[in-house]
């Protein structure tokens, strides 16, 4: 895909900010002529340039209510604009600062370099041809048990660490890189002081224990609440 064929493809999602974000980013060298479509969701899509990862959030596509209400569960925003764009340049800062603080808590995460309105770069994270998802390789991991304890060790430093419940943490949010997991899509973490704690963490926990059972593992809730130190 060119880089300007983003603005033919896309351009009912996007806006006229979208282009002025992508031109500096162009400008400064985090978007390159040739870009990859890694992929494509109902709020964002994802493209390759280089060693950097660019999220892209479809300002027109944004589901108003939900990331309202998903804004509203995180006491570190008191106050956002109640408007499709302001909406989603809050989500988007909010991603890079759940980012920026796991990866300095040493989470293994894409490393986030910059946000600009509804765009986040960040480092690529994949082999040359697309990232590969937990979803879609169990059959090809070597060591399950491994991989598992790696899973729950970083999970451990959201928690412990970075003072994070992911709130999404599942297989489609764990990239696979040489047998070696990475932590992506941070935007609904919140503190763990925030009132809606145990809901985020219960969906999180769950989605661990799913990850065991497809790994044929079959740990139990007390088994890893007691490991990751809950």
């Amino acid at each position: 895909m060119k880089y300007r064929e983003i603005w033919k493809v896309y351009g009912k999602v996007f806006d006229k900010n979208t282009l002025y974000y992508l031109d500096k980013l162009y400008r400064d060298h985090y978007i390159k002529d040739e870009l990859t479509l890694i992929s494509e969701g109902k709020e964002a899509i994802v493209v390759r340039s280089g060693k950097f990862a660019i999220k892209i959030y479809k300002v027109m596509s944004i589901s108003y209510k939900e990331q309202v209400n998903y804004l509203k569960t995180d006491p570190r925003i008191h106050n956002f604009p109640r408007t499709k764009i302001g909406i989603i340049y809050t989500w988007v800062k909010k991603e890079y600062i759940n980012l920026r603080k796991m990866y300095k808590n040493l989470v293994r995460v894409p490393i986030p370099y910059l946000y600009k309105g509804n765009i986040l770069v960040m480092e690529y994270v994949g082999y040359e041809n697309r990232p590969l998802l937990l979803h879609d390789c169990y059959d090809l991991i070597e060591n399950k048990e491994e991989l598992f304890f790696d899973i729950l060790d970083q999970y451990k430093k959201i928690y412990n660490k970075a003072k994070l419940i992911h709130g999404d943490f599942s297989e489609y949010n764990i990239i696979i890189f040489n047998n070696i997991p990475y932590i992506i899509d941070v935007s609904q973490a919140i503190p763990v002081n925030s009132q809606y704690y145990e809901e985020f963490l219960n969906r999180d926990l769950n989605n661990i224990l799913n990850i065991s059972k497809k790994l044929n593992l079959n740990y139990d809730m007390k088994y890893v609440t007691e490991y990751i130190g809950i």
